[in-house]
């Protein structure tokens, strides 16, 4: 059986320490969720079992015969080819053994008693029937098909694919690989309930190994057995699907946060005492007794994964009743209409979320109201005082990776929210000295 063993695994950037001594074995029926807080090192984690990062120390020893295929979070660009022909790179184990099939058959032509050439042709005629590489249009037509992409896209140069798109194609090359352990950070980033749901059938009889990060709870229920938690340098493992274990280590965080309280409570009576008594002689002895305490005690930390995200919207400038009218909308692609004479007025404070099947138009009607210079058909009317914002399933890759996070934060702000950057970096956990690293460091999340 195909695996891969990460054992005794040491990293550290710079002072900080992101894996102390971690291991964890992965073969063939695997189905790991790796979880941890933002900056945890996950996905470090999986690059490392990828062997596409070297660790501090450690091993990570992979059978010989076992395939391992990652697929980052993002930035990933196809560029070049057709949409089929760059998803049939794939294959392309295959392809080379088809060649050298073909190069075989060229040489039993000029040498038809060579037992070898014989044997060798044998092996590579019946691993690529057993393989179904004949029948690999029926697989990538499949897998495309799954995760949204139309017909008519199959021939469409893979540059003209939006960043989210890209990753969907990717996916479906990491799918299409059939690897033997297949490792996904964040597979359902850019994906759509229905095509969430078909990566799920389709995962339900993968029959690799998989080690997942995401942020999508029913889709870590549906796929995944174990849990694998990175918490402060270590690495837990939990049997049951990921609900159990967000029950069962919210039991255990609300122990450990009650220890930690109840530390600083004593640690800040030793050091009122101390404070108090630091310049009376007749309580040295006592004073020093209290320091040689706290100098005992062993600290309890609670990692910054442990604090809450607060998202607070300042309060709008004054606006009218209505907030947006679009009167006809409508927009195509060439002969294919997406959607026509849509008609819809909201109210100031109405909140909607817009569905649809792949292709629908979601994201195109999101880009039309929010006025990025796409066309269409129509009207579109903002309500008086009413101002725009917009975040993208693409918008990591508007991010310069030269700016730090205060920078970037700061060139959106209007004025008089200048001096407020700081406090809402902080609610979104960015603090002390994290708001002047550039953004290019930063991990996904």
């Amino acid at each position: 059986m195909a695996f891969v063993q990460v054992r005794n695994l040491k990293l550290a950037f710079g002072d900080r320490d992101i894996f102390l001594d971690i291991g964890l074995n992965l073969d063939s029926r695997s189905r790991v969720a790796l979880t941890g807080a933002n900056g945890a090192g996950k996905s470090t984690f999986m690059k490392v079992v990828a062997s596409l990062q070297e660790p501090d120390s450690g091993d990570v020893v992979t059978d010989k015969e076992c395939r391992v295929a990652y697929l980052p979070q993002s930035g990933l660009v196809h560029e070049g080819l057709s949409l089929y022909d760059e998803t049939d790179k794939a294959f392309r184990r295959f392809h080379e053994m088809a060649a050298e099939l073909k190069q075989t058959e060229s040489d039993l032509a000029s040498d038809p008693g060579n037992n070898d050439l014989l044997l060798r042709h044998h092996e590579l005629h019946e691993a690529l029937i057993s393989s179904g590489y004949y029948n690999r249009d029926k697989d990538i037509y499949r897998v495309l098909s799954g995760l949204g992409f139309q017909e008519s896209d199959f021939q469409k140069e893979t540059s003209q694919f939006s960043g989210g798109w890209q990753m969907r194609i990717a996916l479906a090359k990491t799918l299409l690989e059939n690897p033997d352990i297949a490792l996904l950070d964040e597979p359902t980033n850019y994906l759509d309930l229905e095509t969430r749901d078909w990566l799920i059938q389709f995962l339900s009889s993968f029959p690799g190994g998989l080690l997942i990060v995401s942020h999508d709870r029913h889709f870590l229920d549906a796929v995944c057995r174990e849990v694998a938690e990175l918490f402060m340098g270590r690495l837990k493992i939990f049997k049951g699907n990921y609900s159990a274990y967000e029950k069962r280590r919210k039991e255990e965080l609300t122990a450990l946060i009650e220890q930690f309280e109840r530390q600083q409570e004593e640690i800040a009576r030793h050091e009122s005492y101390i404070r108090k008594f630091r310049y009376n002689a007749n309580r040295a002895s006592q004073v020093q007794s209290r320091v040689k305490m706290l100098d005992k005690i062993e600290r309890i930390e609670l990692p910054e994964g442990l604090k809450k995200v607060k998202i607070a919207f300042p309060p709008p400038p004054d606006c009218g009743r209505i907030a947006l009218t679009l009167e006809g909308v409508g927009k195509s692609y060439g002969n294919r209409k997406i959607f026509s004479g849509l008609d819809l007025t909201v109210d100031t404070g109405r909140k909607l979320a817009v569905v649809g099947l792949n292709g629908s138009g979601k994201t195109t009607l999101l880009r039309i109201i929010a006025g990025t210079g796409i066309s269409f058909d129509g009207n579109v009317r903002p309500g008086s005082g009413i101002k725009i914002g917009y975040f993208s399933q693409d918008d990591e890759e508007a991010r310069s990776s030269t700016l730090s996070v205060m920078e970037d934060a700061e060139s959106a702000a209007l004025t008089d929210a200048l001096p407020m950057v700081r406090d809402i970096l902080g609610s979104f956990l960015f603090t002390g000295d994290d708001v002047y690293k550039q953004i290019g460091v930063l991990s996904g999340g």
